[in-house]
């Protein structure tokens, strides 16, 4: 069964058409294309993907991100993440920290776990679980706090040989 959606999203003074088809229901194409309202004749931003079918499921966060990207690239501003994207990524995203996982977490990161890792267990994601280890009083930043070998989580705010750290 052949099928054809087509989306215009305008944002700003430019328009955004997105159109997922398919002819035969076993690859689907999507079409990227952007302009300036009135102007269509000359883009500012298309693109097209060829896919498997099956895959469409799979790659729906992918393709939210490549229209967000798409979006800063043509100089409007990123909208907020949706909820339900967040959840999808991190499905423990927005649920309150309970005393086990808050133990757990902090036996994790003492035992050198990354907080990539941490975060991956938990659902969550690594700026959540780096808030949590500062209210818990573990400061990923701090180089007490990281195994002999670096610490990944930490590295994004300072490189051990600027502080000292073992190497």
């Amino acid at each position: 069964m052949a099928f054809r959606h087509l989306n215009e999203l305008p944002l700003g003074d430019k328009v955004f058409r997105i159109e997922l088809a398919s002819e035969d229901d076993r690859e689907v194409t999507l079409t990227l294309t952007g302009w300036r309202e009135g102007a269509a004749a000359t883009p500012l931003a298309t693109g097209k993907l060829r896919l498997p079918v099956e895959d469409v499921a799979n790659l729906r966060i992918a393709l939210n991100r490549a229209l967000r990207a798409m979006a800063i690239v043509a100089d409007v501003s990123e909208p907020i993440p949706d909820r339900d994207v967040l959840r999808e990524l991190y499905p423990g995203h927005g649920a309150p920290w309970v005393p086990q996982h808050e133990e757990e977490l902090t036996r994790r990161f003492h035992d050198g776990d990354t907080v990539a890792r941490i975060a991956a267990r938990f659902g969550r994601t690594p700026d959540s679980v780096r808030t949590k280890l500062r209210e818990l009083g573990h400061d990923p930043r701090k180089p007490e706090y990281c195994p002999p070998d670096g610490c990944l989580s930490w590295s994004r705010y300072a490189s051990p040989s600027i502080v000292g750290a073992a190497e």
